[in-house]
């Protein structure tokens, strides 16, 4: 076996790793065998809330930052052990189902950077077990402010009935998660994100569901589009393609009252975290709501 390379075995099937001490993230000194280590680290709660659903993702062949692409059909060749599951509105896309730790070191041997998944888990392909809302702040606005909005928007979900989580996405916003009995179609699902939505909008009018740049000048915007059909989010514990290779990381709300700099978590401190903290989310998911408009 060439030095430049090793065999790892992961959940029994053995994964060629080329190049593993290849920076990835050469700003902070990260390299292939470490983002690998991260997700050894990390596996059990990745899976815990990713398992099952579809990936999407973002491959940098140089190393992050740098020129990538954005993948949403399965790689050729695919491994024996890779799920695929065919779907799509006008072209079925060939999506990796996310089912084993071996899935993410095998897309990491390719420089996926960052992952991003569904609001569908297998087998339940037609009905979202998540409603969530991206909170995308005005230009210009301190993690303080996006940390505050999202703390004063909670109780305006929670008083509809939801389980609220809460995460960062690994850059500048802030993800509000609420599990959903796996039981609504998609259409549902948005039409019950958009009242929320507008609720927020009433109680904050600071706040906004326009896309458009010049039309949310000052606002922060509740994006409710992710939970669209095939559309897609930062997944839990997943990397973020920055130059101090941060997290997407859940956290209590208690976590995020006190948080001043959402960048803090990154590969190198997000497992010791997990050790002396634990998984935020735990229970969350046991915790799933019904959709307040079909009560």
């Amino acid at each position: 076996m060439d030095a430049q390379e090793q065999i790892l075995r992961v959940d029994g099937y053995e994964l060629r790793i080329t190049h593993p001490d290849k920076p990835l993230f050469p700003q902070a000194g990260i390299t292939k065998r470490q983002l690998i280590d991260y997700y050894r680290a990390v596996a059990p709660y990745v899976l815990r809330y990713n398992r099952g659903r579809p990936l999407v993702f973002v491959r940098y062949p140089h190393g992050a930052p740098g020129y990538s692409f954005f993948q949403k059909n399965a790689p050729q060749p695919v491994p024996p052990f890779v799920e695929i599951h065919e779907m799509g509105k006008f072209k079925p896309t060939r999506y990796v189902v996310l089912q084993h730790l071996a899935d993410l070191i095998w897309l990491v041997q390719l420089h996926a950077l960052e992952f991003h998944v569904m609001g569908i888990r297998k087998p339940h392909w037609a009905n979202p077990d998540l409603m969530v809302f991206d909170i995308d702040p005005p230009e210009g606005a301190g993690f303080a402010e996006i940390r505050d909005f999202a703390l004063g928007i909670r109780p305006v979900i929670e008083k509809l009935g939801y389980t609220t989580l809460v995460k960062t996405s690994g850059k500048r916003g802030v993800h509000i998660v609420c599990p959903l009995e796996p039981v609504y179609t998609v259409d549902q699902v948005m039409e019950a994100a958009e009242s929320i939505a507008r609720e927020i909008m009433r109680v904050f009018p600071d706040s906004t569901l326009d896309v458009r740049k010049e039309k949310r000048r000052g606002k922060f915007l509740i994006d409710i589009y992710r939970n669209r059909a095939y559309q897609t989010f930062s997944m839990p514990y997943g990397t973020r393609a920055t130059t101090m290779a941060t997290v997407s990381m859940p956290l209590s709300w208690e976590q995020l009252r006190s948080l001043n700099d959402p960048h803090i978590f990154t590969i190198r401190n997000v497992p010791e975290v997990l050790h002396k903290k634990g998984d935020a989310w735990a229970n969350g998911f046991a915790r799933a709501s019904h959709l307040h408009t079909l009560k």
